[in-house]
């Protein structure tokens, strides 16, 4: 399931919208190459303060073990910048 906020892009800033967003699927691709597992859904979220993005999807992401994993990628360059949750450990690809 695909669920986005699309009033956040309307509260963000004219620069932060200028930035062109990586797609989603890419964004996939990226947490894949580092997690087993697959997404169970995505959110398009307002960055954190301490974030280097203004705008992140946030991933909910199964585990093999069935864990649930809350990944934050940067949606501008598809930097991982949290993850969270039971299992992350045992998901790292090696």
């Amino acid at each position: 399931m695909f669920r986005r906020h699309l009033p956040l892009l309307l509260l963000l800033s004219a620069p932060a919208l200028a930035q062109p967003l990586l797609p989603l699927p890419e964004a996939v691709r990226r947490v894949e190459a580092r997690y087993l597992g697959r997404m169970i859904e995505a959110e398009v979220v307002r960055g954190r303060p301490h974030e280097a993005a203004d705008i992140v999807y946030l991933l909910r992401w199964q585990t093999p073990r069935g864990d649930i994993l809350r990944i934050r990628v940067s949606a501008v360059d598809g930097a991982l910048l949290d993850v969270d949750g039971q299992g992350m450990i045992e998901a790292r690809r090696p």
